[in-house]
């Protein structure tokens, strides 16, 4: 990666427990099925620590974008030289505001002023724990990623899932595309697991499912104006829906697309976890991270924590035994 090929990342946050946020919430809220459940939007209080991981872990960071419906950290400084405060209203069209839709938010990110061709996404439920490398999102300009097939399984965005495979294989032949890029979607970087776990999808003819890694994930921005060309009707048809739906479509749809044409180099996902911190996970959660056992981890909050404060401060410790200094984005 040369100086000229700049990386920025792009943090989505929000804070649920704001009053004036609470209150636009309630009042655009209006239908039954409307995905609106409060651990979408409940902060664990562990957001300095996604900035001390950065400062640490990945100091060649061009510029952190950080998008927000309005509120701000207390303790963020927002002079910080590398930190861009983007809220909803900076990028996301007006026809589209307010929402509440994380689909709708990742959708437009392209609109952003400023950001960079190559960028990685982080939700902020996603954390780096070891040093990191700009040729660990990206290679020769391109997304590092894992091509591989799956099969869709039952949860809330299952309906999402379905409804951007539905587009992809609209627009692109399944064997066409691995044919075309065998050593892309077959590579030794991802495993003998994850080899055989294609190899056994390579009978259907379409694409039943690719992985989600629900990782940071490394984009270029302009695959996301090229989707809105390809798919406008259905794009904006789902950004107007307020809160997240079974209709939607989300930024899945941008990375498969790439996957498609082979706009990835292949990398293993062997450095990265997915873990689920509640009231019996907590203690294994925080030693992971205490002891950085991955270079990244996804944290996914679940329905079924009874203490929820235990559970949180449990995780914050092990972050500060972890990342004990302020970082210079911290007042």
């Amino acid at each position: 990666m040369t100086p000229t090929e700049p990386i920025d990342f792009v943090l989505l946050w929000v804070d649920g427990d704001d009053p004036a946020w609470q209150r636009e919430f309630r009042a655009a809220k209006h239908a039954a099925h409307e995905d609106a459940s409060p651990i979408r939007y409940r902060d664990w209080r562990n957001l300095q620590y996604w900035f001390r991981a950065v400062e640490r872990f990945a100091p060649w960071v061009r510029r952190i974008h950080f998008i927000t419906w309005g509120h701000l950290p207390a303790w963020l400084d927002t002079a910080h030289p590398k930190l861009h405060v983007v809220r909803h209203g900076d990028y996301i069209p007006a026809a589209y505001l307010p929402t509440f839709n994380s689909n709708t938010i990742e959708l437009n990110l392209h609109r952003i002023k400023g950001l960079a061709e190559r960028f990685v996404l982080f939700n902020d439920d996603t954390f780096l724990l070891r040093p990191c490398r700009p040729e660990d999102f990206f290679r020769r300009g391109l997304p590092c990623d894992m091509a591989r097939l799956s099969i869709v399984q039952p949860s809330p965005v299952a309906h999402i899932v379905f409804n951007d495979l539905t587009l992809i294989n609209a627009a692109h032949r399944k064997n066409d595309a691995v044919r075309r890029h065998p050593g892309k979607w077959f590579s030794l970087r991802y495993g003998a697991g994850e080899l055989l776990k294609s190899l056994l999808l390579m009978p259907w003819s379409a694409f039943p499912g690719i992985y989600d890694p629900h990782m940071p994930q490394p984009y270029l921005r302009s695959r996301f104006a090229r989707a809105w060309e390809l798919w406008d009707a259905e794009l904006d048809a789902s950004c107007r829906n307020r809160f997240r739906t079974p209709t939607d479509h989300s930024h899945r749809l941008v990375r498969y697309d790439m996957l498609c044409r082979g706009e990835f180099m292949p990398r293993s996902l062997g450095d990265c976890r997915t873990m689920t911190p509640d009231d019996t996970t907590a203690d294994a959660v925080a030693r992971t991270i205490e002891e950085a056992r991955c270079r990244m981890i996804c944290l996914h909050d679940s329905p079924q924590i009874a203490d929820f404060e235990r559970v949180c401060e449990r995780l914050r410790t092990a972050f500060d035994r972890l990342l004990p200094e302020k970082s210079s984005y911290e007042r």
